[in-house]
């Protein structure tokens, strides 16, 4: 008797047909949970990061929030030597610079008698300086007689400035310096300066220019790859600067780097090395293009930037 097996085999393959669909279904559940996961997960971060951005920016224009810049002050004597006209002040460029770039300038004014714990006080004050360019540095600070070339000079000044940096230095506060700053910074750091660039084989005219040409560029400056400087002109290995001085880096200070030279050798722009404190300096004046133009203003917003993250992990 021949038995008919055509139903069993059906019910067979039914089973295995069945079984073997089973695994695909969770395959393609996981898949779809793996997919909404990601999406959630994907949806979030864009969320946060915006959210991140969001307040960043209402940090940036929120003056409560808003790091305090302290522009140093400086003494100017008449033409005599003689201190009977002499002013305290700061040049609107700089405070304007400050401004655009989202900080609160407050002047810290010459002491008119000398007191480091009031200079204490006032650079507590700050999250970050800028010093700003001026008169000649008295050459008795790095110990020389003045040459007939040197131009004024204010020692009161100079006694002041120098304590503000000492006492900046003790608190990591970013200091920012502008021509006669980074003459100021390099001495009160150990170095010199040559009192006119004659000394250094230079005509002075070739780093001097009108004052009414204060948006005009004197020479280029080659700037040096990785360095502070380099950071925030990253696409820039030469940049074209305004130029009015007549003295300059000599010895540089122990500590600091070169960032930036002119084709004859002059050092443009220093920084310190030290990843505690945020010390940037250049030769030339950015500050004088802010009324025309914004080719500098990356300078400043990054001296605000740094005061605003001293304030966040100081204050």
């Amino acid at each position: 008797m021949i038995q008919d097996y055509s139903g069993i085999k059906e019910e067979s393959e039914l089973k295995v047909s069945k079984k073997s669909n089973i695994p695909l279904i969770l395959i393609i559940i996981i898949l779809i949970i793996i997919i909404a996961i990601l999406a959630i997960v994907i949806y979030l971060l864009i969320y946060f990061r915006n959210y991140a951005e969001d307040q960043s920016n209402k940090d940036e224009t929120n003056i409560d929030k808003a790091p305090l810049i302290g522009i140093v002050g400086k003494r100017i004597p008449d033409e005599s030597g003689e201190s009977i006209e002499t002013m305290d002040y700061t040049q609107i460029h700089y405070i304007l610079a400050v401004e655009k770039s989202g900080g609160i300038p407050l002047t810290l004014p010459v002491l008119q008698n000398f007191n480091s714990e009031v200079i204490k006080r006032q650079v507590e004050a700050v999250d970050a300086l800028l010093i700003q360019g001026g008169i000649d540095v008295s050459p008795s600070l790095y110990n020389e007689d003045p040459n007939p070339e040197i131009g004024l000079t204010d020692l009161q000044t100079d006694n002041y400035q120098v304590e503000v940096i000492k006492q900046a230095v003790e608190r990591k506060i970013p200091i920012f310096g502008i021509c006669r700053g980074i003459q100021i910074l390099n001495v009160a750091f150990g170095g010199n300066l040559y009192q006119d660039l004659k000394y250094d084989g230079l005509d002075s005219k070739s780093h001097y220019q009108s004052y009414n040409d204060t948006c005009t560029y004197k020479h280029t400056i080659k700037v040096e790859k990785n360095s502070t400087l380099g950071k925030v002109f990253p696409n820039n290995e030469t940049l074209y600067v305004n130029s009015f001085h007549h003295q300059a880096i000599k010895n540089l200070a122990k500590g600091f780097v070169v960032d930036a030279r002119s084709d004859d050798g002059i050092i443009e722009a220093i920084h310190w090395d030290n990843e505690d404190q945020w010390i940037l300096a250049v030769q030339f004046h950015p500050e004088q293009h802010i009324t025309c133009n914004n080719d500098f203003l990356p300078l400043f917003k990054e001296l605000v930037s740094q005061a605003r993250l001293y304030k966040k992990n100081h204050k």
